[in-house]
C-alpha cells in the first residue's frame, strides 16, 4: 500500500518528537549529575539522665546509696551500712522509764533530681536476741525471757529537726510539734516494723540536708523478763521519683 503524504509527515513528526524527548532526558541527566547540594551534620547531640542519690551521715560516719565512682550505680541500694541509728547504747535508756537515747542522722539528696516521692523510712522486722551488753560476774550471761514481747517494750520517736527551733514529730507524736517528753507505748519498735513506709519529707530537693532525730527508750511497762535483751531493726532510708 502506498504511503500518502500526510502519513509521511505524521511519521516524521513522531520521529522528531522522540528525538527531542531523548535529548531532553539526556539534558536532565547531565543537570542532575552537575547539580549543587548542601548538608549539615550535628555531631554533639546529647541526652543525659538525671541522678537520684542518697547520703546518710551519722557523726563521722557516712553511707552512700551507691559507690562514688564512674559506672558505680547498679542497684543504687546500700544494704551494708554499719551505722547504728539507735546508738547501740545500753545506758541510761535501757531501764524502764530511763532517759531515752537520741541519735541524729543527716540525710541528703546528692543527685541532680528532686525526689518528688520524697524521703521515706521503712523499718524491717524487729528481732530480739539474748545479748546482755557488758555484763560481768557470775551472772554475766543471764538474759530475760521476753524475747517475743521485747520489741513492744521499746518506745520510739522520729523527729524532723532540720529547722532550728521548729521540730516536727514524724512518728510518736503530733506532726508539726516537738515529740513529747514522755514517750508513748503506742509507738514502739514493734509498731514501727508493721507501719510500712513512712514519708518523712516530700519533694526532697538536691543538696538540702534533712536532720532526723531518732529516740528510743525502754517503756515503764518493762519487767525483769526484759533484762539483757537486744532488739535489732533494719532501717531503710529511700528516695523515690
Amino acid at each position: 500500500m502506498e504511503t500518502t503524504e500526510p502519513q509521511r509527515r505524521t511519521r516524521k513528526g513522531g520521529i522528531v518528537a522522540a528525538l527531542l524527548g531523548v535529548a531532553a532526558l539526556s539534558l536532565t541527566a547531565v543537570t542532575t549529575l552537575a547539580g549543587f547540594s548542601a548538608s549539615i551534620t550535628n555531631q554533639t547531640n546529647t541526652f543525659s539522665s538525671g541522678t537520684l542519690l542518697l547520703s546518710e551521715q551519722q557523726g563521722t560516719s557516712t553511707c552512700l546509696s551507691s559507690p562514688n565512682s564512674t559506672d558505680g550505680i547498679n542497684t543504687n541500694l546500700n544494704s551494708t551500712c554499719a551505722s547504728d541509728n539507735f546508738s547501740g547504747s545500753a545506758s541510761p535508756g535501757a531501764e524502764p522509764g530511763g532517759k531515752p537515747i537520741s541519735t541524729t542522722v543527716t540525710l541528703t539528696n546528692t543527685g541532680t533530681l528532686t525526689s518528688v516521692g520524697g524521703l521515706s523510712l521503712l523499718a524491717g522486722t524487729c528481732k530480739v536476741t539474748g545479748n546482755p551488753p557488758g555484763g560481768t560476774g557470775a551472772n554475766a550471761a543471764s538474759t530475760g525471757s521476753d524475747t517475743s514481747g521485747f520489741c513492744g517494750k521499746v518506745d520510739v520517736q522520729i523527729e524532723d529537726d532540720t529547722v532550728a527551733g521548729s521540730p516536727s514529730c514524724l512518728y510518736g507524736g503530733t506532726v508539726g510539734s516537738a515529740c513529747p517528753v514522755t514517750m508513748s507505748n503506742s509507738e514502739t519498735l514493734a509498731t514501727l516494723a508493721t507501719a510500712g513506709s513512712q514519708v518523712l519529707k516530700a519533694n526532697f530537693a538536691p543538696n538540702k540536708p534533712e536532720t532526723i532525730k531518732i529516740t528510743v527508750g525502754l517503756d515503764t511497762s518493762a519487767s525483769n523478763a526484759d533484762q539483757g535483751l537486744t532488739a535489732t531493726v533494719p532501717l531503710t532510708w529511700s528516695l523515690a521519683q
